[in-house]
């Protein structure tokens, strides 16, 4: 059975204001299966949402800005993640 899960980020710079058009990378983590991938760019709010059904629930989801690492943060349905740049 498919897991739902929605994760926002929320893209600020160092005064928190909202970064759009921002292309965010999500790799979803998991305990039994390959990793997976999901690119969005944020909106003018500098929100972007990912959304899908995966095969089991994933425990972490490592963010990226382009192709740079920014951290890993543990996975739950309707979160969403600030990330100060």
């Amino acid at each position: 059975m498919a897991t739902v899960v929605r994760l926002g980020v929320q893209a600020v710079d160092g005064e928190c204001i909202p970064v759009p058009n921002l292309e965010i990378g999500c790799r979803y983590k998991y305990v039994r299966r390959p990793s997976t991938w999901s690119l969005e760019c944020t909106n003018g709010d500098g929100l972007v949402w990912f959304h899908g059904e995966h095969q089991e629930p994933p425990v972490e989801v490592d963010l990226f800005v382009g192709d740079q690492f920014c951290d890993t943060f543990p996975v739950e349905d309707g979160t969403i993640v600030v990330l100060e740049l």
